[in-house]
């Protein structure tokens, strides 16, 4: 949700309390949202992220993406009706971001691991993957707590990055301006980077056995 900062915690006195002089934490209560797809690979790199706006035209308005800067950022912007990605954006995604920035490699097969999510499991989307030397790793139901490096390692650093970097927006606009979807990019993107790092991403591969390959590390928990 693009305007709703995580729980935060402050010290004050009993005088502030009584007094009243403690107000809640600063947010603007929006409950719009944007879907983050993200993408890291065991040698703690990352594929440019993207991003699924919510859009019954189905058109990305400019004044979403006004900073945007060509050169600056790599984002794999789109939109859809309801904000949540679809077989369409699946298909757009491994063609765009995927293959394009791991296509150096494509002299060997290269490994996608996934959740179960429909987009993932059409048949244009495998055919494209076999096609194209992607072999692709469907995840076991219920699992990605456990197996998936981005839920394991990287999504609670990257909420809590967007929480901060919000919560400063909102101080600084001091609360006279509620959070739009042009708003987002900015707050997002330095959020992004504070997270995706190559030692974090490193780690969340450790931690699932993956890379370096440890089937310990899971059986053991």
């Amino acid at each position: 949700m693009i305007g709703i900062v995580g729980r935060g915690k402050r010290v004050f006195s009993k005088r502030q309390w009584d007094k009243k002089e403690v107000r809640a934490s600063s947010q603007d209560g929006s409950r719009k949202f944007i879907t983050v797809l993200a993408c890291c690979c065991a040698d703690g790199s990352s594929l440019p992220p993207g991003l699924i706006y919510a859009s019954a035209a189905g058109a990305i308005r400019s004044s979403w993406v006004d900073d945007i800067k060509a050169g600056t950022h790599e984002v794999f912007i789109t939109s859809t009706p309801s904000g949540w990605s679809n077989d369409d954006v699946g298909l757009s995604w491994v063609e765009q971001v995927f293959d394009r920035y791991t296509k150096q490699r494509s002299g060997r097969w290269r490994l996608l691991i996934l959740d179960g999510h429909g987009s993932h499991l059409t048949m244009n989307f495998i055919s494209y993957c076999d096609r194209y030397r992607i072999l692709l790793m469907i995840l076991p139901p219920h699992s990605t707590q456990t197996l998936q490096p981005l839920d394991v390692s990287l999504f609670h650093p990257l909420a809590q990055a967007y929480s901060a970097e919000l919560t400063q927006h909102l101080y600084r606009a001091q609360g006279l301006v509620s959070i739009a979807k042009g708003d987002f990019f900015p707050i997002f993107w330095r959020a992004w980077q504070a997270a995706f790092k190559q030692s974090t991403i490193e780690t969340a591969f450790a931690a699932t056995g993956i890379w370096p390959a440890d089937p310990s590390r899971i059986l053991q928990r």
